[in-house]
């Protein structure tokens, strides 16, 4: 349910005016409800081309939704929730939806179990790579869906992530630097990519800051402007920064030689050392932005204390909150 009281400045309007600009509503999610008679004025069916005044109560009784997920029930983190949205923080190793060969064990199965008895489906904003870790965003309801997409589109979401990568020493710590790239499809492997041109690449923009290092691994900050597949992995590892535990953007990838310290991190941790551990964003007919964060995963925890640090990955981004 999505209800509202009608203010005086937009007293006069027509309702499906002040539902579709105002409000944000699609023009198909509109038609959908209408479809169940879903929307009242005070208690009482109306009309999209009614006009209101002001005090009016409008109610929007979201559609009935089908989801093609078979729900499962699974362990989930949540980091934050309201009645709009969801916030898991993902553990490495599980897939944020169901793929073509692999139909089950999804997180979304899993966040679809836990919405079931509020009879809502999950709808996914956003994906990460099966062995990355964070912050993911589900929608609980078409509308909220759309509302996200569309700050999506207009840079309203902003990610923010944590990794262990192997860095020379004469890359400065606290700086921030910016990777812009063309990320195109490896002809040779479709599951992967590579560095191309604006004539078969999309454009990848990342902002990157290295905060602590131990030995040969610095722990890096980054900030994407956009989302391409895999665009922080191969952005590191082209430029001799390949992140710790990546089978795909390898240190021989990197050309780099493989070493002792390679070989150890490689066989204690079995995937790229990569978290989103920030997102904010800040949809329509919201006064504030919305700012959740997801720790660390402990195996990245894990692996940064046996390379001999001190200072967790979740102090260090405390103390670092305030440079971004």
């Amino acid at each position: 349910m999505y209800e509202f009281i009608v203010e005086e400045a937009q007293a006069g309007r027509k309702l499906s005016s002040l539902l579709g600009t105002t409000h944000g509503m699609s023009r198909k999610f509109i038609r959908r409800v209408i479809q169940e008679n879903g929307i009242s004025r005070n208690g009482q069916p109306v009309l999209l081309s009614a006009i209101v005044e002001e005090g009016d109560r409008i109610q929007v009784q979201f559609p009935v939704e089908s989801s093609s997920v078979q729900p499962e029930k699974m362990p989930i983190q949540i980091c934050y929730e309201d009645a709009n949205v969801l916030v898991v923080n993902k553990p490495a190793g599980i897939l944020t939806h169901p793929s073509a060969k692999e139909k089950t064990g999804s997180l979304l199965a899993g966040v679809a179990h836990y919405l079931a008895p509020a009879g809502l489906i999950p709808h996914s904003v956003h994906r990460l790579d099966k062995f990355t870790s964070g912050a993911i965003l589900y929608a609980k309801h078409a509308h909220a869906h759309h509302l996200l997409d569309v700050a999506m589109r207009s840079n309203l979401v902003h990610r923010q992530y944590v990794a262990l990568a192997y860095t020379p020493s004469d890359v400065p710590i606290g700086s921030w630097h910016t990777l812009e790239d063309y990320i195109a499809q490896d002809p040779n492997k479709p599951s992967r990519r590579i560095i191309g041109n604006s004539d078969n690449g999309q454009l990848a923009i990342t902002h990157m800051q290295a905060i602590a290092r131990m030995g040969d691994v610095c722990v890096y900050r980054f900030r994407l402007e956009t989302g391409r597949t895999h665009q922080i992995r191969l952005q590191m590892a082209s430029r001799g920064l390949p992140l710790v535990g990546d089978r795909d953007y390898t240190y021989d990838y990197s050309g780099l030689p493989g070493n002792r310290s390679t070989r150890y991190c490689e066989k204690m941790l079995p995937h790229q050392a990569l978290h989103a551990y920030q997102l904010t964003w800040q949809a329509k007919n919201m006064t504030e932005p919305i700012c959740v964060y997801a720790k660390p995963a402990e195996d990245l925890e894990e692996i940064w204390a046996l390379i001999g640090a001190k200072a967790t990955l979740h102090q260090l981004l405390e103390d670092n909150a305030d440079t971004l």
